[in-house]
C-alpha cells in the first residue's frame, strides 16, 4: 500500500473503515429493487459501493468536522441516499418506490475494499491517473476528449481498462 501524509487523505482512509458498514448496508437495501439472484445483488451492491466512495471522496470537504459518530453516520446515509437514488433514476426513469424499511438480513461485506481511493489512483500511471480524476470530478467524455486531445470512444475504452485495473489492484475481480 502506498503510504500517504495527506490530512484530507488520512481522514478520509479512517471515515471509510469507521463507516463501510453503514454504506454497505445502504446500497444492500437499493439493490434489492434489482432482478437476479444473491450474487448479482452482491454484485450490484458492490458497484453502488463503490459509486458513494467516490462521490464522498468528493464531497467529503462537506462534513462537519463536529459533527460527532451518530451526526457522521447520518450524513453519510443521506449522501449514499442521494447518489443511489440519481443511480436509480438514470438506469429507470420511472423506478419503483424505495422505502425504508427493511425486509431481509444485510451481509456485511465479504471482501475488503481498497484502504482509500486516492491509493487505489495514485497505484495508475500519470496518463490515467489524470483521466480517472477527470471523470470523479464529473466531466464525460466529451468533456475529456476536448481536454486531452483523444476521441471520445478512445476515453470509454481506456476508461473501462482503468476500471477492471482497479478493480484487480483493489482485489474485488
Amino acid at each position: 500500500m502506498i503510504q500517504n501524509t495527506n490530512p484530507r487523505h488520512e481522514a478520509y482512509c479512517a471515515f471509510m473503515r469507521r463507516h463501510r458498514e453503514t454504506v454497505w448496508r445502504v446500497c444492500w437495501h437499493f439493490a434489492r429493487h434489482g432482478r437476479g439472484d444473491r450474487s448479482d445483488r452482491m454484485a450490484r451492491t458492490e458497484d453502488m459501493a463503490q459509486e458513494v466512495w467516490i462521490v464522498l471522496w468528493l464531497k467529503f470537504d462537506q462534513l462537519n468536522p463536529e459533527y460527532n459518530e451518530r451526526q457522521q453516520r447520518r450524513w453519510l446515509e443521506r449522501l449514499a441516499r442521494s447518489v443511489l437514488i440519481d443511480l436509480y433514476r438514470r438506469a429507470d426513469p420511472e423506478p419503483e418506490p424505495i422505502t425504508d424499511e427493511m425486509a431481509d438480513t444485510i451481509p456485511l461485506p465479504g471482501l475488503d475494499y481498497a484502504e482509500c481511493l486516492y491509493d487505489l489512483l495514485a497505484a495508475l500511471p500519470p496518463e490515467e491517473e489524470q483521466l480517472m480524476r477527470l471523470r470523479l470530478e464529473g466531466y464525460d467524455a466529451a468533456e475529456i476528449a476536448a481536454r486531452t486531445g483523444l476521441s471520445r470512444d478512445t476515453i470509454y475504452q481506456r476508461i473501462n481498462r482503468i476500471m477492471k485495473k482497479l478493480r484487480i489492484i483493489n482485489g474485488t475481480d
